[in-house]
């Protein structure tokens, strides 16, 4: 309250407060972001998980904050997102809500509108997608609509950026009280409206509670049996037992008038309203009989039970062709441009600490993350491509019958599909499942999915050692992280998490022509936290992963003089009698990294994987881009080249790693599919404890991916030895 009052004092004290709201493929994030372009913050709701996005754009000597709510359909207590988006418009309060609807889909879209109406804040209604509208020759009476419901309605085609000014104009109006709300509720017919009065004036018997939640409201979600209303009522209401026993006695009463349960009434008279709102208010000015629709089209091919789930396997793998073979180029420029970078700061610095850490510390960790950028970069812009045209939610429902043969639920598709992204937001959107079970076997499995920190470790390794065939290699194990979540989701189904998966219902949007300003916006977004990531939480691993890689030095004599055999820590032998080592590689070895990873080498020895992957495997237990950047320092101190630094080029880390005789295509194959399947970063682990309550999931996760992973890339490795890898 203190930052606001100081924030109005600054702005003059004109600044309104906007929650945007709206159902699921509305255009409600489309609409925020042409409205607040870049001014935009993204956090989380206090308490819970789901994301915050607020942004500011200042309009007619105002400063107009928005509030991106998440979407939901309706304001009941069904999900988080519904709880999340009510409770900021009760506690929060708002200057305004602006309900963004798909015009399209009047009645649908209405439902929430008039809910939030019900919640006594002054409410602006955007019909969004006209232009949809006018395609099917209808017209839609906005004045007229506006003047039934008591709620001022702009005409939006949000992609286009058409209606934004009116918008900001009305929203504006309202702040400098111009235009008034009508403050008009619906009326659900004589015995709701009875009980509803009757309830309303027991809620306010407790004056603090009545101030902080509408009384005519709270009495509509307990005919409604809200759970979330009840608890409320339970914790802040000094007459709870009365209240409820009231609310109990008035949902039987409705129940036998009507003969029909009482949410069910209540949710009638909403439509029943709607619709003949919406008979006056929308007609058809022209008949469009020759107009093919094309949604119908496409789903009768994309939908098709047989063939949908192999058209989204094979869609999936032209976007990592794609990607591969626009951003393969891309990555060797910039993996180019830091070698030189630091083949020319070996030269210039003094020999030291202090150009080691610069040089393999900071530019050979760093620099070997951000190499991946384009390829992260263009697999975000085809997947937010995929999302605005509509795809993914077909995806999800052709998905549905399939995740069930394997005791997934339909809806589970839905982080399946983010984890290409990261893990922590998928984890954090399986709450979108309601039953328990459901949640905790989706959450089990996703963090198995290649991410988008497991990418470039895996697209090195496939350019190093497949670079005739990267791109099929990658989808390879991209499909191979699905498998095997699909068989680990069937056997905890079968064993720990017994139980059939709950119904599945989702919206299927018209197919429409995402907008390059949207593809570019949702593409920066990701990508940013993959570069913001690469800047704070790898370059201080990579520092202190350096110091483990370059202390305690070996004094320079005793380093010269060493003989293969000399490095001895216990009863284990460091070198082969038979390698030969640079004094480089002795320092190394002596260093505390190499301790640690010559301590799990004899585990690690049957997939193929030496001491040095044993510490990027270490390093990687932190963030998984981690691997190469600690690959890259691996290199960077043991494996330089003294004649390429003196001519100011370092060999780039693929190089390096396709020339090692130490490592064969079978032993990458085996280490791609370690780092896909074993132990998720530190992150990922947190918010499986948040989500779930208790460290024994994360633990249990923990212990099982590492041992899947270990036995697979075993047999992986072994099998390719075999045939000849």
């Amino acid at each position: 309250r203190a930052e606001r009052e100081a924030e109005a004092r600054k702005n003059d004290g004109k600044i309104v407060r906007v929650a945007l709201a709206g159902n699921p493929n509305a255009g409600k994030t489309t609409l925020f972001n042409a409205i607040t372009g870049q001014h935009q913050h993204i956090g989380n709701y206090p308490g819970v998980t789901v994301d915050k996005k607020t942004g500011y754009i200042h309009h007619n000597g105002w400063r107009i904050e928005i509030v991106d709510l998440p979407g939901t359909y309706s304001l009941s207590a069904y999900s988080l997102e519904e709880v999340v988006t009510r409770d900021y418009v009760l506690q929060d309060k708002p200057d305004l809500v602006v309900d963004v609807l798909d015009s399209s889909n009047l009645e649908r879209n209405l439902y929430l509108c008039l809910q939030f109406q019900e919640l006594g804040v002054p409410v602006i209604g955007v019909l969004n997608m006209m232009d949809e509208v006018e395609r099917d020759g209808k017209v839609i009476d906005s004045e007229h609509l506006g003047i039934i419901l008591g709620i001022p309605f702009v005409k939006a085609v949000s992609n286009r950026g058409q209606g934004i000014d009116e918008l900001l104009d009305l929203i504006v109006a309202f702040a400098e009280g111009e235009r008034q709300p009508a403050n008009r509720r619906i009326n659900y017919g004589r015995e709701i409206e009875k009980e509803r009065e009757n309830l309303a004036k027991v809620l306010d018997s407790d004056p603090e509670f009545s101030a902080m939640y509408p009384s005519e409201w709270v009495a509509v979600k307990l005919l409604e049996e809200d759970k979330d209303a009840i608890d409320k009522i339970k914790r802040g209401h000094r007459a709870a037992q009365v209240v409820l026993q009231r609310s109990i006695e008035a949902r039987e009463r409705i129940r036998k008038h009507f003969r029909e349960e009482c949410i069910v009434v209540v949710g009638e008279q909403r439509y029943a309203y709607i619709h003949g709102a919406v008979a006056e208010t929308v007609n058809r000015i022209r008949k469009v009989s020759n107009r093919i629709n094309m949604t119908e089209v496409l789903d009768n091919i994309v939908l098709n039970r047989y063939a949908g789930v192999f058209i989204f396997f094979g869609i999936m793998f032209l976007v990592y062709q794609l990607t591969f073979a626009v951003g393969n180029p891309l990555s060797d420029l910039i993996d180019r441009g830091f070698s030189l970078l630091g083949g020319f700061l070996s030269v210039a610095l003094p020999e030291g600490a202090i150009r080691d850490l610069i040089v393999e510390g900071i530019i050979g960790g760093v620099g070997g993350v951000l190499i991946f950028f384009p390829l992260v970069m263009i697999l975000f812009m085809s997947l937010a491509f995929l999302e605005d045209s509509g795809y993914m939610s077909r995806a999800a429902f052709v998905m549905d019958k399939f995740f069930h043969l394997f005791g997934l639920h339909g809806r589970s598709f839905i982080p399946f599909m983010i984890s290409t992204g990261c893990a922590v937001p998928a984890v954090m959107s399986a709450r979108t499942l309601v039953n328990p079970r459901d949640r905790k076997i989706t959450i089990l499995v996703v963090p198995i999915l290649v991410c988008g920190a497991k990418s470039p470790v895996i697209a090195m390794l496939a350019a190093a050692f497949f670079p005739s065939h990267s791109g099929l290699v990658f989808w390879l194990i991209w499909l191979s992280g699905w498998a095997l979540a699909f068989l680990l989701a069937l056997l905890f189904r079968n064993t720990i998490y017994r139980g059939e998966a709950a119904p599945f219902v989702l919206e299927l949007p018209p197919y429409r022509l995402p907008t390059i300003r949207g593809v570019l916006s949702h593409m920066w977004e990701r990508s940013w936290m993959y570069v913001k990531k690469a800047g704070t939480v790898i370059l201080g691993i990579s520092v202190i992963v350096w110091f483990l890689m370059y202390f305690p030095r070996l004094p320079e004599q005793e380093l010269q003089s060493m003989a293969p055999d000399s490095l001895r820590y216990g009863i284990e032998t460091v070198a082969p009698e038979s390698a030969e080592f640079s004094p480089e590689d002795y320092q190394l070895m002596h260093s505390y990294a190499g301790r640690i990873g010559h301590f799990v080498e004899p585990v690690l020895k049957p997939a193929g994987f030496d001491w040095r992957i044993g510490v990027a495997l270490f390093s990687g237990f932190a963030a998984k881009e981690v691997i190469i950047s600690t690959m890259g320092i691996v290199y960077g101190v043991g494996e330089a080249d003294p004649d390429a630094e003196s001519t100011g080029e370092v060999t780039p880390l693929k190089a390096q790693l396709a020339s090692d005789p130490a490592y064969s295509p079978a032993m990458a194959l085996a280490l791609m599919i370690f780092v896909l399947i074993y132990v998720p970063c530190m992150a990922t682990m947190a918010v499986v404890k948040k989500e779930l309550g208790h460290w024994k999931y994360p633990a249990f996760l923990a212990v099982y991916t590492l041992l899947l992973a270990w036995t697979l890339s075993v047999v992986v490795f072994q099998v390719g030895s075999l045939v000849g890898l």
